[in-house]
């Protein structure tokens, strides 16, 4: 079968390759994506909110984030039990999972706004729009799929201690969470496997206080937040767990600059690993965006965006990320949208927010190996394959969305002629 293709690259004003900006030049202005910021810990839902512009729907006390490949934003928004989900374009807001009452539902697959949960917390959103949630209080990991329909994944009888954070890798085959306290000061870091079920994957201290969020590095490494512990800990298999930044007080000491292991972040809690290793943090408390890098000599902590503590302070939109007053308090977790956004979770006044990269991902180009498609992505990039006979512009279909690099046996597509492969370029609008 003689096969052609067509490469259809973003066409982006500011196609820059990332390499040739700093991290700083990278990250432009700021945006509100959703919330208004009215209160904080309530259950705020109204019927009408359903379909309504998010940027007018007050949030009830959203915990985590995330991105498909589609530009879509999910939201866990605890008080309401629920997670919701911005439309790519930043319009429309609609409910995917949950009633918006506190309850326990079903285990069987089923529609997932049938399905009740309870103060859910963790968030892991895949390319293709099916995501994980921590029903913490039902003590279940519910799934959902790009059909809409839900199931429990597995339940944790132990519960999930503070933090609950949750973190997937990009096929799903491993799903890390934090677990129980095993002794005072120490707390489980688990993974679960299809084949091995629930294992102990770390223990970390946790001195006065519990584990936050999790990210995983390209290397495969898992970075940990203690939050109230105010440290930031790297995990490798069978490791003993290495802090690579916060001093493991909260006393001020935050001089831009200065090791990583040297300052204080106070309530550290959102961690989102960058594909060259470096990272950011959020504070909860200092209400901060920091910066590590990976400087050989040792790392250092740049601060990024200035917040405050005080859970009210809201401005910014529109404006530079380097202005030097307040824009944001108390992020909750912060993470990477497929598109390089920066997502922030302010949870106790009800805002998502997000930082533009003007370095968009680039599409890469296909080639044919062994009577498949192949092409390589980095780390955590996400790329759309589309399928189509004619090339005419409404012919094309929806193929594969898949993340690092992949490939697609063209035999299971038939006659198909033509494929295209496209990247995020929005993530809950501009």
């Amino acid at each position: 079968m003689n096969f052609k293709f067509a490469l259809f690259a973003l066409t982006l004003m500011n196609a820059l390759y990332a390499e040739n900006l700093s991290v700083f030049d990278r990250y432009t202005t700021l945006r509100t994506i959703a919330g208004t910021g009215t209160d904080r810990e309530q259950n705020f839902w109204q019927s009408s909110f359903e379909g309504a512009d998010p940027r007018a729907v007050e949030l009830s006390n959203p915990h985590d984030c995330g991105s498909d490949a589609f530009g879509r934003v999910f939201i866990v928004d605890k008080q309401s039990h629920s997670v919701l989900m911005v439309s790519a374009d930043g319009s429309t807001l609609t409910t995917v999972l949950g009633t918006h009452q506190s309850a326990n539902g079903g285990d069987e697959p089923q529609v997932a706004t049938s399905v009740a949960i309870q103060n859910p917390n963790g968030l892991h959103v895949f390319a293709d729009g099916s995501f994980l949630v921590l029903d913490t209080d039902n003590r279940k990991v519910r799934i959902v799929d790009t059909a809409g329909i839900c199931r429990t994944l597995f339940t944790h009888s132990p519960g999930f201690s503070g933090g609950r954070g949750l973190v997937a890798t990009a096929d799903g085959s491993a799903v890390y969470f934090n677990g129980e306290f095993t002794a005072v000061g120490m707390q489980t870091v688990k993974r679960w496997t299809e084949t091995g079920g629930i294992e102990t994957f770390a223990t970390i201290p946790v001195p006065d206080g519990t584990l936050g969020n999790l990210d995983l590095a390209p290397d495969g490494a898992l970075f940990v937040t203690a939050n109230r512990g105010h440290l930031v800990y790297r995990v490798v298999e069978g490791g003993v767990p290495e802090i690579v930044a916060g001093n493991g007080f909260a006393d001020g000491n935050t001089t831009s600059g200065s090791l990583a292991t040297q300052v204080s972040l106070n309530r550290v809690r959102g961690v989102a690993v960058l594909p060259d290793g470096t990272f950011f943090l959020a504070t909860q408390k200092g209400g901060d965006i920091w910066w590590v890098d990976n400087d050989p000599a040792g790392r250092r902590i740049h601060l990024f965006l200035a917040g405050d503590s005080s859970g009210n302070t809201f401005s910014g939109d529109g404006l530079p990320r380097s202005t030097t007053f307040s824009r944001i308090a108390e992020p909750r977790a912060i993470t990477l949208a497929t598109n390089g956004d920066l997502l922030i979770t302010c949870n106790d006044n009800g805002f998502i927010r997000a930082i533009r990269n003007v370095c968009k991902p680039i599409a890469p180009e296909p080639r044919v190996e062994n009577g498949n498609l192949t092409w390589s992505t980095g780390w955590k990039e996400v790329v759309v394959v589309e399928e189509s006979n004619t090339l005419k512009p409404n012919s094309w279909s929806l193929a594969e969305v898949t993340s690092g690099m992949q490939s697609i046996p063209l035999v299971s597509y038939g006659e198909k002629s033509f494929f295209r492969l496209s990247v995020p370029n929005l993530a809950g609008g501009q």
